[in-house]
């Protein structure tokens, strides 16, 4: 029994040691394929992305991939606006009605300066957007972000925030949420075209939570 044991950890050892080379690799296809598609949208070819992963053959990307689509649709995923919206508000911390909102705001605001602050992310971004008339697949992934985003988490961070007294009453939920995600795209425009942006992550934040204040009620004459 003892033996078998042995036996036993050992190929589950293998196995851990096969899934992390697995990985690695995967992980490297993954930082080839953004660096090429980032320059050269989806005509960049195979052969390209197998040189800039460090591959040799460019069959190994196929065992990992089924076409050269699925990668692109793998890299445009990670650079995504709305998919970091997602992720964010998707572990949202649970602290009192009165904060959670605000946080949420700032988290996400947060998390656009950390993966924009990348080029190779912000030229993702707008390739992704160029291609979207002409893939039905990355049309179809950014319509489930969009439904998820603006129609479910935005606006219920936002209408958190109304119930609550922290954000203001006179708008609908989904056109504050659609406004902040505005701002925040146009402000990674500016980033991608101009290579700077004239305001801090905290700025920003600041910013939009003051445009989200409640209007102060003067009395009535």
């Amino acid at each position: 029994m003892a033996y078998h044991n042995r036996i036993d950890k050992s190929q589950q050892g293998g196995l851990l040691s096969t899934v992390a080379k697995d990985l690695h690799t995967k992980a490297q296809i993954l930082k080839g394929a953004k660096q090429v598609f980032s320059q050269k949208g989806f005509q960049a070819s195979i052969k390209e992305i197998a040189s800039a992963a460090g591959i040799s053959t460019t069959s190994l990307i196929f065992w990992y991939f089924k076409d050269k689509e699925s990668l692109f649709l793998e890299v445009i995923k990670s650079a995504s606006p709305l998919a970091q919206v997602q992720e964010v508000l998707s572990t949202k911390p649970s602290h009192s009605d009165d904060v959670a909102s605000p946080q949420a705001i700032a988290a996400v605001v947060e998390r656009y300066f950390s993966v924009y602050a990348d080029p190779l992310n912000r030229a993702i971004l707008f390739q992704m957007l160029a291609h979207t008339e002409r893939h039905a697949e990355v049309r179809a992934l950014l319509h489930d972000q969009l439904t998820t985003v603006m129609s479910g988490q935005m606006t219920h961070i936002i209408r958190e925030g109304q119930d609550a007294g922290q954000f203001r009453h006179d708008l609908p939920a989904e056109f504050l949420g659609q406004t902040c995600l505005g701002l925040l795209f146009a402000l990674v425009t500016r980033w991608h075209v101009e290579g700077i942006l004239p305001w801090s992550a905290h700025d920003v934040t600041q910013n939009l939570l003051a445009l989200l204040t409640p209007l102060p009620e003067f009395p009535s004459p």
